[in-house]
């Protein structure tokens, strides 16, 4: 243990492997914020977890103290010290990188979205209620198929092969840091860094030969930064976050999402009855199964939160436990569809709040509206034992459902 570490402060917490992540990855954390406003885990050479509101918001707003540098994705072009773009730099050289894709996932390009994405929706249940009995594996037929449909698109991936794709985000995000599960992360990223490198010279082949296209890549390449074209490198440092972050964090939101739902008919009466409350009840479960955690480094020696931190400790920000602080949300565990304020941090705050949050929102306002309105009964399939990750962002491994 660093001797700056207090003994009464350390509390093992390995958020990859150990069994109550496996089975509550994000309640787990409720008693521990309770008992702790930070701790120190030796897992993973060492961590402190800031498991409150407004200690995390606070984090966010301070990059001067808390880094966003090294994240290093293994086996992706941030590790080893080159760092992916924007998402390692700090303002104010965040600012240049971030500015490129801020329009494009902006409320204008993503609202002109809204009847292709309505469409792919119905698609997908239409098939599911042709094909699929009153028995589904919802995570395989609807909530990978939407937001990975949706985003292969924008980044001009095919969706053929949609099932690669997954399965390298679910090794880069949800294997363990240690032994064989370190081994598929530097694997998988590997795969997508050369996958998306041949994707990228493509791209740029086809704008030298005058081929329009309007993807997300070819939109990168087009780009500057101080007046100069972004070179190849810079492209694969963005493409490769917005790869990963794109094809797994809306799927995760859906899957817990609606187990809620299909565990609390209550709540889901709400909003089959009246689709008004939609809006507040994304944001509430948002809120309530808040799935995305965070990292980061700290910059100079420094006192946070009542102890001392030195240069180079990591901080983890767990989002589900800010997301449940009684301090910030009267009654954090009950779900309140007319909860309000409810400032939650399921994108984060600061610099790098979620630029894909316009998108996020949009896809999870038409699939509770369309599911609803078409597939208004539903429920967990009985004698399920429904298994979960944690890691770099929080889900259910499989949800199957009994429709009707």
């Amino acid at each position: 243990m660093p001797p700056h570490v207090p003994e009464e402060l350390v509390h093992w917490v390995d958020h990859h492997n150990d069994e109550i992540v496996h089975i509550d990855p994000i309640g787990f954390m409720d008693e521990l914020r309770e008992k702790y406003r930070v701790f120190y885990s030796p897992a993973y050479e060492g961590f402190w977890a800031v498991t409150r509101w407004e200690d995390q918001r606070e984090v966010f707003q301070r990059p001067e103290d808390f880094s966003s540098s090294p994240v290093g994705l293994p086996g992706g072009p941030g590790y080893g010290g080159v760092k992916m773009l924007p998402i390692e730099l700090d303002p104010p050289e965040h600012k240049k990188y971030r500015a490129l894709i801020n329009p494009v996932f902006g409320p204008k390009r993503i609202g002109a979205m809204e009847d292709h994405i309505r469409s792919t929706a119905n698609a997908l249940i239409d098939d599911i209620l042709e094909n699929n009995g009153d028995k589904i594996e919802f995570m395989e037929a609807y909530a990978e198929q939407l937001p990975v449909r949706i985003f292969t698109e924008m980044l001009g991936l095919p969706f053929e092969e949609h099932k690669k794709f997954i399965g390298w985000v679910s090794a880069i995000l949800h294997s363990s840091q240690i032994g064989d599960g370190l081994v598929r992360k530097r694997e998988a990223g590997g795969e997508v860094t050369k996958y998306l490198t041949q994707l990228i010279g493509e791209r740029a082949a086809d704008i030298d030969s005058g081929v329009e296209n309007d993807d997300l890549i070819t939109i990168l390449l087009n780009s500057e930064v101080d007046g100069e074209k972004l070179t190849h490198d810079e492209v694969l440092r963005m493409s490769f976050l917005l790869f990963i972050a794109g094809l797994d964090t809306v799927t995760a939101a859906h899957g817990l999402m609606f187990r809620f739902l299909a565990d609390n008919p209550e709540h889901r009466a709400q909003i089959v009855s009246d689709p008004e409350f939609i809006p507040n009840a994304i944001e509430e479960l948002l809120r309530y199964n808040s799935f995305v955690n965070d990292a980061r480094t700290v910059t100079h020696d420094l006192e946070f939160a009542g102890v001392a931190m030195k240069k180079g400790d990591r901080v983890w920000l767990h989002s589900g436990s800010a997301c449940r602080d009684p301090r910030e949300f009267d009654d954090p565990l009950i779900v309140d569809f007319l909860r309000r304020p409810n400032r939650h941090l399921a994108f984060a705050a600061g610099a790098h709040r979620c630029a894909g949050s316009n998108l996020a929102r949009l896809e999870l306002r038409i699939s509770f509206e369309e599911w609803h309105r078409r597939i208004p009964d539903y429920q967990v399939t009985p004698g399920t034992e429904l298994r979960m990750h944690c890691g770099g962002v929080a889900g259910l491994e499989s949800l199957p459902l009994t429709l009707g």
